[in-house]
């Protein structure tokens, strides 16, 4: 496992950091220890909602900024994990979320994009696995400096569009009269596939259900229906015809038989943290 890429942070996120700290080391210490010598390359964590709750910080970041929240953890987690020995890349799972986060699927609006939800539902259909490019390396063919891009699914691959080191030597070679034709030429970058970073994913179509007090189902709606997606060590895990409770963040995406580039019609869809299997009776 790589070590973990250094970044400057803001107060705020120190805060963050520092809180995720003291939450694995007061409740998952222990656990982590127990991975030593594992033999998978990425194991999902648990993390109780309640834990988090005790955080005054991570308790409102997970709720108004629930990416920028995980990303961190995860940079505590991957130290925790190095510290004890343990050689697999960790993907935090946050489970047992309170009941205020529970939702029908006919109640989500685009005014929900990029919250945490929770929602009952029946897998319907699973996708075969497929990755896609997470982030993306590119070096400068002029100067070798690389640029590290961070990518969105199921969207048209960025690329950088220009290079700094370069831009900083025009502008140093500019103040000095000592441009040259062959300076003003734009940037031509290369992607080094091999320190590309990829994700294994899956795609699950849901339908809402519901049940009553005695774990009886009482209705599964096909119109009411919604596309979530798994990674990492969920892809595999969940199959069709099953019940659970999906936590994850609403996202939107475009539609899939969008016959125009710029269309502007999207769908919401669920970025899924964890699953927890629902004992219901048909």
């Amino acid at each position: 496992m790589s070590p973990p890429k250094k970044v400057d942070v803001n107060p705020k996120e120190q805060t963050i950091l520092r809180e995720w700290r003291e939450l694995v080391e007061e409740h998952y210490l222990d656990d982590i220890k127990h991975l030593k010598g594992h033999p998978d390359i990425v194991w999902g964590f648990e993390v109780s909602h309640a834990h988090i709750d005790e955080k005054e910080t991570l308790r409102l970041e997970f709720h108004i900024n629930p990416t920028r929240m995980l990303k961190l953890g995860t940079r505590i987690m991957r130290e925790q994990f190095e510290a004890q020995g343990v050689q697999m890349r960790p993907v935090i799972r946050i489970i047992e979320l309170p009941e205020h986060y529970l939702r029908r699927l006919d109640t989500l609006r685009m005014r929900d994009r990029n919250r945490v939800v929770s929602i009952d539902v029946k897998i319907t259909n699973v996708s075969q696995a497929y990755g896609w490019l997470k982030m993306a390396v590119y070096e400068c063919k002029r100067c070798s400096t690389q640029t590290h891009i961070d990518q969105r699914r199921a969207r048209e691959r960025e690329s950088p569009g220009f290079c700094q080191p370069c831009f900083d030597d025009l502008l140093e070679a500019s103040e000095k009269g000592e441009t040259s034709p062959r300076d003003l030429l734009p940037p031509v970058f290369k992607m080094l596939t091999e320190e590309c970073k990829y994700e294994d994913v899956q795609d699950l179509q849901m339908c809402q259900v519901t049940y009553n007090s005695d774990h009886h189902v009482l209705n599964t709606s096909t119109r009411h229906q919604i596309l979530g997606t798994v990674n990492d060590d969920l892809v595999g895990e969940v199959l069709t015809s099953t019940y659970a409770r999906v936590n994850g963040i609403v996202r939107v995406q475009p539609i899939p038989e969008r016959t125009f580039a710029k269309d502007t019609r999207r769908l919401l869809s669920i970025d899924v943290l964890s699953v927890e299997m629902l004992p219901l009776e048909d």
